[in-house]
């Protein structure tokens, strides 16, 4: 894809890549399980379908449920998946007016159920049985407002602060399936995907570098970043013990080590084939 920035003085096309990522949520290990490259000219939600009908039948039964940010509210990517035999839940905003203001609207009359967790309080609203335009089943919507109460230190003083956060969501899980407590985890649990993959493979592990520009040698690189990003992780926090993983601190620390430790390998094999066939004796 191109876009035009300013460099300088001079207006200049800036090309880049974009793709569509699944990736299981709630786990202790960041899994990313695919991706999809977003064609020019083409929207997130097409490419998305692309995604999503390889993922549903290479990983069935790895999940449920699709958790999407506002993006994916609408008909035809509910009913896509819905006819695949899996269950939505996707953030709630205005691009879907009309079901969020009947929300409200109920919601304005209802007094608000109250969670405690530690450093933050939680009123949440919830009720089934919402339709919305384009989709084939009723939904159940959840709205909470979270109050997250955070001690900070600034210019050697404590100072005691007040966030005030409110989030909509609607779904096709009824309660029966899914209590109100793990629809709200889960709901949460999307930012997984930017904490544990972008977040990280961007930052770390070069995940935001082109290093060749064709579609194929993008994808076959992505898709092996993804198995690597597994196993060093699997590694880490699987096969080394606490004590272990207190000592490397982080997961880039071990990265770090395994690739100083495979340089050590290879500069000594070398030595040994040099000393192994000496170059010939003159005269």
């Amino acid at each position: 894809m191109g876009r035009k920035i300013k460099v300088g003085n001079e207006e200049v096309i800036e090309y880049y890549h974009r793709g569509v990522l699944c990736h299981l949520i709630g786990l202790e290990l960041a899994i990313p399980l695919d991706v999809e490259p977003i064609r020019p000219g083409e929207g997130e939600v097409i490419a998305a379908k692309r995604l999503a009908e390889r993922v549903f039948g290479n990983y069935s039964r790895f999940f449920e449920a699709v958790v999407a940010d506002a993006l994916y509210m609408e008909g035809p990517f509910f009913n896509f998946c819905l006819d695949r035999g899996k269950h939505i839940i996707a953030v709630l905003k205005g691009n879907n007016k009309s079901l969020l203001e009947d929300a409200q609207g109920l919601f304005s009359d209802t007094e608000p159920k109250i969670w405690q967790k530690e450093h933050c309080s939680i009123q949440y609203w919830h009720a089934e049985g919402f339709k919305a335009e384009g989709i084939d089943v009723p939904l159940r919507v959840l709205h909470t407002e979270e109050t997250h109460h955070k001690r900070k230190r600034i210019a050697g003083q404590w100072v005691e602060k007040t966030e005030t956060q409110s989030w909509w969501w609607a779904t096709t899980i009824p309660e029966i399936q899914l209590s109100t407590h793990q629809l709200w985890q889960a709901g949460h649990k999307r930012w997984d995907i930017e904490n544990g993959n972008f977040n990280t493979l961007g930052r770390d592990w070069s995940l935001n570098h082109c290093f060749k520009h064709d579609p194929t040698a993008i994808t076959n690189f992505v898709l092996t970043l993804f198995i690597t990003f597994v196993l060093v992780q699997s590694f880490y926090y699987r096969n080394l013990k606490p004590q272990m993983r207190a000592l490397f601190g982080t997961l880039i620390s071990i990265t770090d080590e395994l690739y100083a430790s495979l340089y050590q390998n290879s500069f000594h094999t070398s030595s040994v084939k040099c000393l192994a066939n000496p170059p010939p004796q003159s005269g």
